[in-house]
């Protein structure tokens, strides 16, 4: 499942995140990605009280389809705090082109060779006969 999921995945998301469900629904499939537990940030290298503290809000990016339904990765990154403070951590990634909501390999690959939008990419997908 690993190999499957390495190839499908952009790297920098395959490295820091595991996969967690995979629900399809009546016209997309849904990945949730958790954030490794492990992937504590520098910001908080020095300190030794810190505890996990919830997840972010997650980032929802456009990925290539599976079985010609978008598949949408949810990308959940992890807090961290000090166990005597109320201040927040998370690491910082970039996983998308500013102003896109979809992967750098999914924009690049719609902008270069199909020609389309996210949003018409989708419209393509829904709305034509496989």
């Amino acid at each position: 499942m690993d190999n499957l999921l390495a190839s499908m995945l952009p790297q920098g998301i395959y490295q820091h995140f595991k996969m967690v469900s995979l629900t399809e629904r009546s016209e997309s499939f849904e990945m949730r990605l958790d954030e490794d537990a492990s992937l504590v940030p520098d910001d908080l290298s020095d300190i030794p009280d810190v505890v996990l503290d919830g997840f972010c809000n997650p980032l929802e990016l456009l990925h290539f389809s599976i079985k010609g339904k978008p598949l949408y990765l949810r990308l959940y990154r992890r807090r961290w705090k000090s166990s005597s403070s109320d201040i927040h951590y998370s690491n910082r990634y970039d996983f998308h082109p500013s102003g896109a909501k979809s992967t750098h390999e999914f924009a690049s690959f719609l902008k270069g060779e199909v020609g389309l939008t996210e949003d018409e990419y989708i419209h393509f997908l829904l709305n034509t006969e496989p």
